[in-house]
C-alpha cells in the first residue's frame, strides 16, 4: 500500500488517526481526544464517527480489538494499524513540506512578486 495515494486527508481523519496512534481508545475517547486537540473546530457526533471508523477499517487503518470482558462488551476500542500509522506519517510529512514552501512567502508579509 502506499500511504500517499490516500492524501491528503480531511482533518478529522488525520485527528482520529493521530490520537490512535497514541493508545488505542473506544469511540468516546477518540470523540474527546479529537475534540481537545482541535483548534479548528472538528467535531464528531457518534453516527459519523462510526462511519469513518468503519471505512478506515475497511482502508486497514485500523482495527477493532477483541472485547474486553470487565467492560460487559458495550464498548468497541480501536487501534492503529501500520498501515494507518504509515498514513498518519506521510501526511504529516506532506503538511510539514506544505508549511516549509509557505514560510518564504509570509516572511516578506505576501509582498513578493506578482504575475
Amino acid at each position: 500500500m502506499d500511504a500517499h495515494e490516500h492524501l491528503p486527508l480531511a482533518p478529522r481523519d488525520l485527528l482520529i488517526l493521530a490520537v490512535l496512534s497514541e493508545a488505542p481508545l473506544h469511540g468516546y475517547g477518540i470523540i474527546r481526544a479529537v475534540e481537545e486537540r482541535s483548534q479548528s473546530g472538528v467535531l464528531l457526533d457518534p453516527a459519523n464517527l462510526y462511519r469513518v471508523l468503519r471505512r478506515m477499517q475497511r482502508s486497514d487503518w485500523i482495527r477493532e480489538l477483541p472485547e474486553a470482558d470487565d467492560e460487559g462488551g458495550r464498548r468497541r476500542t480501536y487501534a492503529i494499524t501500520r498501515s494507518g500509522e504509515a498514513v498518519v506519517r506521510a501526511e504529516v510529512a506532506r503538511l510539514e513540506r506544505l508549511i516549509d514552501q509557505t514560510r518564504p512567502a509570509l516572511a516578506t508579509g505576501g509582498r513578493g512578486k506578482r504575475s
